[in-house]
């Protein structure tokens, strides 16, 4: 499952690029309590999210990890629970990749079969979307955590 959750305080934003629906952080820097630092590279931040992210902003924050290949963006930051705030994204960035990859490669299979390959790997991205509930992981609290993080900087 690529669902899981920083607990922390932002303490770095990255360069940014942004439309009027999303706003793509080169890196995001949690630093949690004992002083380790986790850094989200290439984290996609829908409004509802981004207008509560800021530097400082602490508590917990819920990650969904879409690739791990070299694309525009990796992650989802897709909800913030802080001091009397919880905020979670309307948008999900894993439901409309996997359509568009679909389409995408519905469209593409009679060029030598290219489209397979997209296909594929949009079904992939909506059966695992189906499969986990972001909204019972937020109300919940809790959810499949990475696993513990060393002393020194990581990077998801």
């Amino acid at each position: 499952m690529n669902l899981f959750k920083v607990e922390g305080t932002v303490t770095a934003l990255g360069q940014n690029v942004f439309d009027n629906n999303v706003m793509i952080y080169a890196y995001v820097v949690v630093t949690d309590a004992s002083g380790r630092r986790t850094m989200i590279e290439k984290v996609a931040v829908c409004n509802d999210v981004g207008a509560v992210l800021e530097l400082g902003i602490n508590g917990r924050f819920y990650v969904d990890r879409l690739f791990n290949g070299n694309n525009v963006f990796r992650c989802q930051l897709w909800g913030v629970r802080a001091d009397g705030l919880a905020v979670i994204d309307r948008h999900n960035l894993r439901l409309k990749t996997g359509l568009f990859k679909i389409v995408y490669g519905i469209l593409t299979i009679p060029i030598f079969g290219i489209g397979l390959m997209l296909l594929f790997g949009g079904i992939r991205l909506l059966a695992l979307n189906f499969q986990n509930d972001r909204q019972q992981m937020f109300k919940e609290g809790e959810g499949r955590l990475p696993p513990p993080l060393p002393t020194q900087a990581v990077r998801i």
